[in-house]
């Protein structure tokens, strides 16, 4: 069993896009505001905070060849304002926020490795954010979360995500979309657990769990959390593999124990271990 309600305040289609990028004529130094297309190369070792800000929806940057971005002072790697900012490519390192997907959403995190955050590595706390095909792991003993989803219709979705110590992948709010990822060796691999607003905690709801791989969990593969003042509901797991879970493989802490409250829709999912018992039979 688990509860984690945030103490956050959070409130939008994702579209899948191609684009050309040209490059601006200044090199990528720590500090910036990017404010249009820029490439950067080079390995950046920054003690600014954030080490470097993508302003949409012009903002567009591409890491590629040795480029990469260190926190020398812990602090945000990327800090992404406005609307529709995009990042690909290259390695994060060290910092407490790897990435900060904030201002009005929309943003597009596609690539992106983020390597030994000691908060979170993507915290998507705006709307309608994309992270896709990252990687995102540590390896060091520090209580800090992968893919951390909490604004609406956030997705994440063919990321690789390892070593976490609080949750491999988490969703606080409404409507988000976890597909096709690969998580392993986190203290719990993906949960929906709740926000807290005014006091009253209130459940992810309408999202969606699906066709993901999570192995060697800690505690709990795959788990919906309780008790909130506004329960989990309308959520969908379904297609899952976990396996090696610590406690349970997959969990919902809102169910009966003969499966019949039927708050959220498990199916098709392949468990040897679930509470109640039954979850891992529909």
């Amino acid at each position: 069993m688990f509860n984690y309600p945030k103490d956050i305040y959070a409130t939008g289609l994702v579209m899948l896009f191609s684009c050309v990028y040209s490059t601006g004529s200044f090199a990528v130094q720590c500090g910036d505001i990017i404010a249009n297309s820029q490439v950067l190369t080079d390995a950046l070792s920054c003690n600014d905070d954030p080490a470097l800000t993508i302003e949409g929806p012009e903002g567009f940057l591409v890491i590629e060849g040795e480029g990469s971005i260190e926190c020398t002072t812990n602090g945000i790697g990327i800090h992404m304002l406005g609307r529709s900012g995009v990042v690909m490519g290259g390695v994060v390192t060290n910092c407490d926020l790897g990435l900060l997907l904030d201002g009005d959403g929309s943003h597009k995190v596609i690539g992106v490795t983020v390597e030994e955050s000691s908060s979170a590595a993507i915290f998507a706390q705006s709307d309608g954010n994309l992270i896709r095909q990252s990687t995102v792991s540590n390896t060091t003993n520090v209580i800090a979360s992968g893919l951390e989803l909490d604004g609406e219709r956030n997705v994440a979705v063919g990321n690789n995500v390892s070593g976490f110590l609080e949750y491999g992948i988490a969703g606080f709010g409404f409507y988000s979309y976890i597909g096709n990822n690969y998580v392993e060796n986190s203290e719990l691999g993906i949960i929906l657990g709740a926000l807290v607003v005014d006091g009253e905690s209130i459940g992810a709801s309408y999202c969606v769990i699906e066709s993901n791989t999570v192995v060697g969990s800690l505690r709990t593969g795959i788990g919906i959390g309780a008790p909130y003042t506004y329960p989990n509901m309308d959520n969908l797991v379904t297609g899952n593999t976990v396996t090696g879970s610590g406690n349970d493989d997959i969990l919902d802490d809102n169910e009966e124990s003969d499966c019949s409250d039927g708050l959220n829709v498990w199916s098709n999912n392949t468990a040897d271990t679930s509470f109640p018992s039954c979850l891992k039979n529909l």
